[in-house]
């Protein structure tokens, strides 16, 4: 599933929180995660219903327990709080990487060490909360691809830990790089260096013409009040093109010290374990071993689960991971009744234009071992 945030008012961490919450997420799974966060007793998650102008959305909003807005966390520490979570793999990896760059561009503003940087406000819980709550439920939707429209960029002064500040705050400025953005008219902070972090982080593309089916659409509120409606809308979407377009993993291994046997059941091990699809090749290695080269298809969903299991199953000491982009055909299954009996049909379709169809083989086998007859024998088109 896809992505695209239109991004009408600005965007903000808690904006992002607001609208990813109203695409179907179960919501007290989303607040038993975040509960697994080292500093989950510090913080709570509100969530209502707001207005902005004649438009109605979500409104979150990160209520302190305790006066923890004055602690100054570094990089280092805020990792450690991501790590020792119990949030999924992927979305500490998102949420490493939003921090990381969040970093990077505060170094570059101050002319410090990436590792040096204290957040300030945005060390504070409630970005914290916003940031990695958005890795969770980006995980959550089980979304590989973020699009997003031009920005929206507001213009005079703000305070900061550091003074007064112009707007966009530097930060921001430094995270929107190679970014579309619009100045308007708006005298106020409209992209917050948490809002242009978590873009930058997860990788946002801009595009003006996409083609898609739309699943589920939801209104995220910001704080402020403006001319225009200060909203957030995501939508999420399928492509609506000839193509079922993904992004894959393929995890690959050399192996010199396993028998047939064993790389036979390391095979039927990884497919059970959810692997799209699984093949031996044999190569030379160092020394002139005869050895055979493991590949592994793999959604990024099942990646980190898929990579448990090479380790488990054979003798390898190291994964290499290529990410790849993958183009396939639409597919249905429909039954059909036969002399013989019933089988499935897998139909193949390029857009709405059907070019292959195929029985299933494991009906066919099912079918002529029933009947006593070979599955060459039967002519089932």
């Amino acid at each position: 599933m896809n992505l695209y945030l239109d991004i009408v008012g600005g965007i903000s961490g808690d904006m992002m929180l607001s609208s990813l919450l109203g695409l179907g997420v179960n919501y007290d799974r989303f607040i038993e995660v975040m509960s697994t966060l080292s500093i989950s007793d510090e913080f709570e998650i509100s969530l209502s219903q707001a207005s902005k102008g004649a438009i109605g959305g979500n409104k979150v909003d990160v209520i302190l327990k305790e006066d923890s807005s004055f602690v100054h966390r570094n990089l280092s520490d805020i990792i450690n709080i991501i790590d020792n979570s119990g949030i999924s793999s992927r979305a500490k990896y998102m949420a490493r990487k939003i921090f990381t760059v969040l970093a990077e561009a505060e170094a570059k503003v101050h002319l410090a060490k990436v590792e040096d940087v204290h957040f300030h406000e945005v060390g504070a819980v409630d970005s914290i909360v916003d940031i990695i709550g958005t890795a969770v439920l980006i995980d959550m939707l089980d979304i590989e691809t973020i699009y997003c429209s031009e920005i929206p960029l507001g213009s005079g002064f703000t305070w900061s830990q550091h003074g007064k500040i112009p707007l966009p705050a530097p930060a921001t400025l430094n995270l929107l790089e190679d970014m579309k953005v619009r100045l308007t008219n708006l005298q106020a902070e409209t992209v917050t260096p948490t809002g242009a972090a978590i873009l930058k982080g997860l990788n946002a593309k801009q595009a003006s013409n996409l083609s898609m089916m739309i699943k589920k659409t939801s209104i995220g509120c910001g704080t402020k009040n403006f001319d225009i409606p200060n909203i957030l809308r995501a939508i999420l979407f399928q492509p609506n093109d000839y193509y079922i377009r993904e992004k894959l993993a393929v995890l690959s291994c050399n192996l010199d010290d396993m028998t047939g046997e064993l790389m036979g059941n390391a095979m039927e091990e990884l497919f059970d374990a959810g692997a799209l699809d699984v093949w031996f090749s044999p190569i030379m290695m160092k020394k002139s071993r005869p050895a055979y080269k493991l590949e592994v298809l793999t959604t990024m969903h099942q990646k980190e689960a898929i990579s448990k299991a090479i380790f488990e199953q054979t003798t390898t000491l190291g994964i290499r991971e290529q990410i790849i982009d993958r183009k396939s055909l639409k597919r249905k299954i429909r039954s059909q009744k036969t002399e013989l009996g019933s089988i499935r049909i897998k139909e193949a379709y390029l857009g709405d234009k059907k070019i292959n169809q195929k029985p299933e083989f494991e009906d066919l086998k099912a079918l002529a071992k029933k009947k006593g007859v070979t599955v060459r024998s039967l002519n089932i088109k």
